[in-house]
């Protein structure tokens, strides 16, 4: 299986790489747009468009380019995850995927953030997917922004993976994938992750709120479960409590049905027609270590992994000393330079 299109990623995700403080993204360019857009979506192919997406399309320069990535957050989390509001030449993927050429559609998932928060029991991977399909039909036509992207690269991170997996292998609408920290494993570790979760309205950030059979992280959970401290600051993990979201009750129970299929074969992400890269950090307590994958090297991560994605379509990258929320360490610059290279073998901007 050929190596990820760049020699320098290539190095970047060698074995026993290290990484010290990671160089800051370029100075943004003069002429950044951006644009908030609420579109009507739905939670079923035969269901009304009655939720509603909350969305930032952001591009360089006063006309959109031919493509357009859709970051798609993860569970308990909302689109800051992809934009996050600290120092933000380091940690904004939006940032860097802009400067690269191209437009983003940061959204917050229904559920979560600015979009509707439907019954808890309406919440499910199915229909989330069937919400992002809404989506990347809207960004097509031409109904974000008024320009009909001619390419969509979706990216997931966590749950929002496994969304935009399942809406990719059931629509086959966009040009290529990527998922970060979301492969087919759970760790022995990941029962803290359930451990740490309790009912939103208890929660002081959300009392009031009326979100019943939502969850959130218990307060001071978060830098233990999705960071590694060695490239994960305190201020970013404080900064990461106090942004914190909401996710369904039903999301535990899905993500471990969609991480441990019965066999590989009976993966969605089998099910993919488009090219696909897998990124997950050296050090996620969710998917790495005892009981899951070795997630020492992109060798051991694809050798564990491979078997669920078809053949050929699939690269696979292991960003080391790095949590779960990859966008929110030191080494975010690393994963967006992956990200980028790899997208430009499948669209350019």
């Amino acid at each position: 299986m050929r190596s990820l299109p760049s020699v320098l990623c290539a190095a970047l995700l060698a074995a026993g790489a290290t990484f010290a403080a990671a160089p800051a993204h370029a100075e943004s360019r003069p002429g950044t747009h951006c644009a908030a857009h609420t579109l009507d979506v739905r939670l079923a192919d035969d269901g009304p468009r009655a939720y509603r997406m909350w969305g930032e399309l952001c591009h360089r320069g006063r006309t959109a380019p031919a493509t357009v990535q859709l970051l798609i957050p993860g569970g308990g989390y909302n689109s800051t995850y992809w934009d996050f509001p600290y120092r933000k030449r380091v940690y904004s993927y939006v940032r860097a995927a802009t400067a690269a050429g191209y437009a983003t559609f940061d959204v917050d998932r229904v559920g979560s953030g600015r979009s509707t928060h439907p019954p808890y029991t309406d919440m499910t991977i199915a229909g989330e997917a069937t919400s992002m399909h809404d989506v990347v039909t809207a960004l097509r036509s031409g109904a974000v922004g008024g320009h009909a992207f001619r390419h969509v690269i979706e990216a997931g991170h966590s749950f929002g993976s496994a969304v935009g997996v399942t809406e990719a292998a059931r629509y086959h609408d966009v040009d290529g994938f990527i998922s970060l920290g979301g492969v087919h494993a759970v760790s022995d570790a990941a029962q803290d992750i359930f451990d740490s979760l309790h009912d939103a309205n208890l929660d002081p950030k959300f009392a009031g709120l009326g979100y019943d059979g939502y969850q959130t992280t218990v307060p001071g959970t978060r830098g233990h479960l999705y960071h590694d401290t060695r490239t994960s600051t305190p201020a970013m993990i404080a900064l990461d409590e106090r942004l914190k979201d909401v996710s369904s009750s039903t999301g535990g129970p899905e993500i471990v049905a969609y991480s441990l299929p019965a066999t590989p074969g009976d993966a969605i992400s089998r099910r993919l027609t488009m090219p696909a890269l897998v990124l997950v950090g050296g050090s996620d307590l969710i998917f790495c270590g005892a009981g899951a994958i070795d997630c020492t090297s992109t060798a051991s991560l694809r050798r564990a992994e491979a078997p669920y994605w078809p053949a050929g379509h699939v690269r696979f990258g292991v960003i080391p000393k790095t949590g779960h929320s990859l966008q929110e360490s030191t080494t975010e610059p690393v994963t967006a330079a992956v990200m980028l290279a790899w997208a430009r073998t499948v669209a350019r901007p």
